[in-house]
């Protein structure tokens, strides 16, 4: 106390207590961290009156929980604690799904909440692989695409932006006998292997392919389907075989192959047979029959034919308009038995 011409007071010493506690504030803001990872330092909210204090009589629950969800994420750990001398301290809080710009939020009975600044949740360190970008059906002998992509993920399923390993691919499940062709060990670009170049040569139905990296968990496609490529050439299927003249020879067959000698089943057009070694004896055999057949599912069967002249050596030739042809294998027209003879 002062006045003018006198000498001053000063008075005993006194306490001034925080009023009620009145809004909640982020004293230890979230920070950076990885998927699953505790967050650390530990957050920290505390009570305040309506001056900015700290309310220290304040032990009420305080609980935290997350505003701001850029990743889809769960807040895991304790979330609602007491607060002791008004500063409640949450130790264990993670979050499992990657992200930019989340944000907490605190809340109390009767108290104003807050928000705490942003944070950001990254990848944890890969685990496993999975395949993000499936193989699809194709023709044999062409490119899979679109490409196919796999992708290392932490153990909470983020992508682990942070791998660049080497991730390969080989059949799993092979119906068809098939080899796989094009690249098939990359590197991995901010945790994705892109694998633009693949192919498989034998037509099957129900493939797999298998995604393999070192340390991590391996994982296996989706079943996919091999469907032959376009016809390009005939092979016989049911060879001629020994016969008489005149005498219609068991049925002879081709089939049309793609050009990775996968069966092409959608292949229906016309194949013409006809002598290609003329075995005749005495005179020069014809062929009988009917000769120019249409596929039926790459197969064309000459059912009716036959030769007039006895002879060695014959074969068979197929021919198709903007295919290969084929000979067949050597047959015999046999002379028959002289009537009477033993």
């Amino acid at each position: 106390a002062t006045a003018s011409g006198l000498t001053g007071a000063t008075s005993t010493s006194f306490n001034i207590t925080p009023a009620a506690a009145s809004v909640l504030a982020f004293t230890g803001q979230p920070s950076n961290t990885t998927a699953g990872a505790t967050i650390s330092p530990a957050v920290q909210v505390t009570a305040r009156d309506a001056f900015g204090n700290t309310a220290t009589a304040f032990t009420g629950t305080v609980s935290v929980a997350i505003g701001t969800n850029p990743g889809g994420g769960t807040l895991s750990g304790t979330t609602s604690v007491a607060a002791v001398n008004g500063v409640a301290t949450f130790a264990n809080l993670s979050i499992n799904k990657a992200g930019s710009g989340y944000t907490l939020q605190a809340t109390a009975s009767g108290l104003t909440g807050a928000t705490s600044t942003s944070f950001n949740i990254t990848p944890a360190a890969a685990s496993v692989l999975a395949f993000t970008g499936q193989p699809s059906n194709t023709t044999a002998g062409a490119t899979i695409s679109p490409a196919v992509q796999v992708t290392a993920r932490d153990a909470f399923g983020n992508t682990a932006t942070a791998f660049t390993g080497t991730v390969s691919v080989a059949i799993g499940t092979n119906p068809g006998g098939g080899t796989l062709s094009g690249t098939t060990s990359v590197a991995a670009v901010n945790g994705v292997a892109t694998f633009a170049n693949l192919s498989i040569n034998k037509a099957g139905s129900g493939y797999t392919l298998q995604a393999t990296a070192s340390g991590l968990t391996g994982a296996t496609s989706t079943s996919f389907n091999i469907t032959p490529g376009p016809a390009t050439r005939l092979v016989f299927s049911i060879q001629p075989s020994n016969t008489l003249p005149l005498v219609t020879m068991p049925p002879v067959e081709a089939k049309a192959l793609d050009a990775n000698g996968n069966k092409a089943t959608s292949f229906t057009g016309l194949v013409t047979i006809a002598i290609g070694r003329n075995g005749g004896l005495l005179w020069s055999g014809t062929l009988s029959g009917t000769k120019t057949v249409a596929a039926v599912t790459g197969y064309a069967t000459f059912s009716n034919l036959s030769i007039d002249q006895p002879g060695t050596g014959y074969t068979l030739v197929v021919t198709s308009s903007g295919l290969t042809g084929a000979e067949s294998a050597s047959f015999d027209v046999l002379t028959p038995p002289l009537l009477g003879l033993p």
